[in-house]
């Protein structure tokens, strides 16, 4: 048996995501989204977290 949570599972909720330009924090990040999460991205690197935005962008529209 395998779970898989419905697409829509963070429809509005809005999650802060420290440490969101790399690694764990940005993977949670784009994880959130993928299910309907606002998502604010927190870190140290800006161009970093601008790629991390465009590249949910263009995965959730």
């Amino acid at each position: 048996m395998h779970y898989q949570p419905k697409q829509d599972l963070l429809n509005d909720r809005i999650i802060l995501v420290t440490g969101a330009s790399d690694g764990i924090g940005r993977e949670a990040a784009m994880t959130y989204a993928r299910y309907g999460a606002t998502v604010i991205l927190l870190g140290r690197n800006e161009e970093k977290l601008r790629q991390v935005a465009s590249h949910i962008n263009e995965e959730t529209g």
